[in-house]
């Protein structure tokens, strides 16, 4: 709220090598690196747009192409947190549905012979999986996928949060030869939907790293002035085969930015304009569901079971609202919070759960 937005503008270059058209984007003018804020008003980019076209006379001339190979690993298998976090990114479930829905496939569903479990349980905070559902995984992968797709030794993850308990193995399937496909007449629309991410990204996580080649070219354009124009090709696809993770807003991609023409050093580059863009910076965005759940677990505030409760007592106690799927504080949240902050500030403390949960922990284990 107190974000003041700054204006800046950027260059880019439509271009057209034997008629692949592609952009460019200006990082270099008069021999100076270009940093987000050089250019902050219309009349400097326009000033510098006309200079550049004056000096491109109509074309860019390549002076580098930079390959690079990048390998990209699978994510690990589910946990409470990051189940909940990817089905509020993909199926834009609520982490109350999340693990509603979950907690039937975990009790059991008719899927012909009777009632079975499709998913182990479903309130964890560790990655590992059990020894023989791996070795189910990459038998699976390498009947349904071919070797060229199974990593030689099986893939071990480990925990990230700071006071995991791992008394639970990951979320898996409780078979993965139970694929989603061929339990669409025995689930509901929202099981099946669950179960397959749930499915899919177990498999993923026991399979090979996707290879990646990017792509990056730089193009000159009279004396100092470089643009780079970037893309990237899936060599080999891998674990991406079967299933690839949400992003949060704030993650940046640059994997979107599809396919270069071929060019080599020298080649000059049809210049077809040259446009200048205006933008202003924004502030950080407002937690959605999946980013909630993802800073409660990084600050260790509550347990894998209580993410979803805590979600809905904030919203049921009306301390906050829902618009577009991001949280804003309402009055009463905004009072609660600065008398709790006053007064309490021993119990406001981020670290307070934490603390907490570690003397708990010292409990349990004597």
């Amino acid at each position: 709220e107190s974000f003041k937005p700054r204006e800046y503008w950027s260059l880019n270059a439509d271009l057209d090598h034997q008629t692949e058209k592609f952009s460019a984007k200006l990082i270099r003018y008069l021999d100076k690196k270009l940093s987000q804020f050089s250019i902050e008003d219309e009349a400097r980019a326009t000033a510098v747009r006309d200079d550049l076209l004056s000096q491109a006379e109509g074309f860019l001339s390549v002076d580098k192409v930079e390959k690079k190979q990048r390998k990209r690993n699978p994510a690990p298998p589910f946990t409470t947190s990051t189940l909940q976090q990817e089905a509020a990114r993909k199926l834009r479930f609520s982490a109350k549905k999340t693990m509603m829905v979950a907690q039937q496939l975990y009790e059991g569903v008719d899927i012909g012979t009777g009632s079975v479990g499709l998913i182990s349980y479903m309130r964890t905070d560790s990655v590992s999986l059990a020894a023989e559902a791996v070795e189910d995984i990459r038998v699976f992968v390498n009947k349904r996928y071919g070797d060229n797709h199974l990593p030689e030794k099986p893939r071990t993850f480990k925990t990230k949060a700071k006071n995991a308990q791992e008394a639970h193995e990951a979320i898996r399937p409780t078979a993965v030869k139970r694929i989603p496909d061929d339990l669409s007449a025995a689930l509901s629309k929202d099981q099946l939907k669950l179960y397959r991410l749930i499915w899919q990204r177990t498999v993923a996580c026991q399979m090979i790293h996707a290879t990646i080649d990017a792509v990056s070219i730089d193009l000159g354009c009279g004396v100092g002035n470089v643009f780079r124009a970037t893309g990237s090709t899936i060599a080999h696809k891998g674990f991406m085969t079967v299933y690839q993770e949400g992003l949060d807003d704030n993650a940046s991609n640059h994997d979107e930015e599809g396919l270069l023409p071929l060019m080599k050093e020298g080649d000059r580059v049809a210049l077809e304009a040259l446009q200048a863009k205006q933008h202003f910076t924004e502030p950080p965005p407002q937690y959605t569901e999946a980013t909630l759940v993802k800073s409660l677990e990084e600050y260790g505030i509550g347990r894998p079971s209580t993410y979803a409760a805590i979600i809905s007592t904030l919203q049921d106690r009306e301390y906050v609202k829902l618009e577009k799927r991001r949280f804003s504080p309402t009055d009463v949240g905004r009072v609660v919070s600065r008398f709790l902050t006053e007064h309490f500030t021993r119990y406001v403390d981020y670290e307070f759960t934490a603390h907490l949960e570690d003397e708990l922990d010292e409990v349990s284990r004597g």
